[in-house]
């Protein structure tokens, strides 16, 4: 298909696809920010215990055995000559939200997310850009005319073959050796 292919072809499907690779990351940029909107709102996120039938049973059997046991000890503090307003009393609390209520772990939760929303856009950036290269090369091998020509575009490295796997032991001797200047 691409032997087929005027150079006028070629160039404007590159064109193309360099538009749309632009377009993709632009879109993943947004997703990243939308991904960190949805996730801010179930930090904001509260329960209130009306909204879910068995949470509204567990508060209204609450509120009884809190009343009951309420009762036992006002007799009690009566027994005992405490006044009532000095009397203890027993009360029902309902927290609207778990971890997420607490600043710090609304800060630890929100440096994180933001790490991964970062690492996500990141693999889409690279992922988008190398699909528009996959593409482009598709395009562009078909006006290579001979075959030193492809050889040599097969020659590239990668960034796997640049970029060795890191070994603990090796990052120890980095460390030492750091340690020592």
């Amino acid at each position: 298909m691409t032997e087929q292919m005027t150079r006028a072809d070629r160039d404007t499907l590159v064109k193309i696809a360099r538009q749309r690779e632009r377009v993709a990351k632009s879109e993943a940029k947004s997703r990243a920010a939308q991904l960190l909107a949805d996730f801010e709102k179930q930090l904001d996120r509260r329960y209130q215990y009306d909204e879910n039938e068995i949470w509204t049973a567990s508060i209204k059997a609450a509120k009884a055995a809190i009343n009951e046991a309420q009762a036992k000890v006002a007799a009690e503090c009566e027994r005992l000559g405490i006044p009532k307003d000095f009397a203890p009393t027993i009360q029902l609390g309902w927290e609207s939200a778990g971890r997420q209520a607490s600043k710090q772990q609304r800060t630890e939760m929100r440096r994180v997310a933001t790490k991964q929303v970062e690492a996500m856009l990141k693999a889409a950036s690279n992922a988008i850009e190398r699909r528009s290269l996959e593409t482009q090369e598709k395009i562009m091998v078909g006006g290579l005319s001979t075959e030193d020509a492809r050889q040599f575009l097969e020659s590239m490295p990668t960034a796997e073959s640049l970029m060795p796997v890191l070994e603990v032991d090796s990052v120890e001797t980095l460390l030492l050796e750091e340690k020592r200047t």
